[in-house]
């Protein structure tokens, strides 16, 4: 007879029946090959690669254009069949009227309540009555302009961070048991007219407010004031920055932010476009072509290597690269 065997048949029946005593007890816990077995639904994206079912949040300075803004995610959600609740909690009859005629906006799948007129409820009971609205009619998007309006006052003592992780992962739970996108809009530092290396560190709060939300967009005006860009990181979304462009009031998605900098500098966008014409062509030619000094040729090109837009050496030569 093998014993060892039977010994270690036996510490497997144990270390599985105290692990089943463990999940009877706790019904939540699960193993890694139980989740990896588990049919998990693709990302639901209520705009693509962009705003995904879940708690996400739109930061920005004060009339930076944070409404207009969710105006245009409204007009797309509703052009492609979508439903919109809109709490306009600054807005008055009037103001909001103006910009949906302005934009264009229209139809009975876009309900709103306007702050002004009146509250809808008092603050800190918007997520019972929100859960409420999502249990009666069905929609694919919530935006709530602003978080400070639908959460719960602060408790004297109680710090940011504490504040913020107790009510905000409510959203997003909320978000889940009703399948939709919750759309939160709260202020952020105003630009000094620099870019801006980290712009999640411009939202006003805590931290714990980008660690709840799946998605963060912050809008801001580009550095030389002549366009806005959109910075966009996320649990499902890859981080991107995003030219913003006014057209008609309505704010549309230009290209990488980075490509419409380029543009606006028409010395590196010379060079650039040289470069994609003739690949692998090298520093002092490209001075030659352009009949620019060959020190300003190399700032320039030092500074389109650094952003990503080039590739290669003064002695090999340049080609363009893929915008990040």
């Amino acid at each position: 007879m093998n014993f060892e065997k039977i010994e270690a048949n036996l510490n497997m029946n144990v270390e599985e029946l105290s692990l089943r005593r463990l999940k009877e007890k706790y019904p939540s816990l699960m193993t890694a090959d139980e989740l990896l077995a588990l049919p998990i639904p693709e990302t639901d994206w209520i705009v693509p690669d962009l705003i995904p079912a879940g708690l996400s949040l739109i930061g920005g300075a004060p009339k930076v254009g944070k409404s207009y803004f969710i105006l245009k995610l409204t007009k797309d959600i509703l052009n492609d069949g979508g439903n919109i609740f809109y709490l306009a909690g600054e807005d008055s009859d009037g103001g909001l009227q103006f910009r949906l005629k302005q934009l264009g906006v229209s139809g009975n799948d876009l309900v709103h309540h306007r702050g002004r007129e009146g509250q809808l409820v008092s603050q800190g009971h918007y997520l019972k009555t929100m859960d409420d609205i999502l249990s009666m009619h069905r929609f694919d998007a919530v935006f709530l302009d602003n978080m400070q309006m639908v959460l719960p006052p602060k408790s004297k003592g109680k710090d940011d961070y504490a504040y913020y992780y107790e009510h905000l992962p409510q959203w997003a739970e909320l978000a889940v048991k009703h399948k939709c996108a919750i759309v939160m809009v709260h202020h952020a530092k105003k630009a000094d007219g620099r870019p801006d290396p980290n712009p999640l560190e411009s939202i006003l709060g805590s931290t714990a407010i980008t660690g709840a939300c799946d998605t963060i967009m912050v809008l801001q005006k580009s550095d030389d004031g002549q366009a806005y860009t959109l910075h966009v990181t996320g649990k499902f979304t890859p981080d991107k920055s995003w030219n913003m462009v006014k057209k008609n009031g309505l704010f549309e998605i230009d290209e990488h932010a980075i490509d419409a900098a380029r543009k606006r500098n028409k010395a590196q966008d010379a060079i650039y476009n040289l470069i994609k014409e003739n690949a692998g062509i090298k520093q002092f030619e490209i001075a030659k072509k352009l009949n620019k000094q060959t020190s300003n040729v190399s700032r320039d090109v030092k500074k389109l290597l650094k952003t990503g837009h080039l590739l290669g050496s003064p002695s090999d030569g340049y080609t363009i690269a893929k915008t990040p």
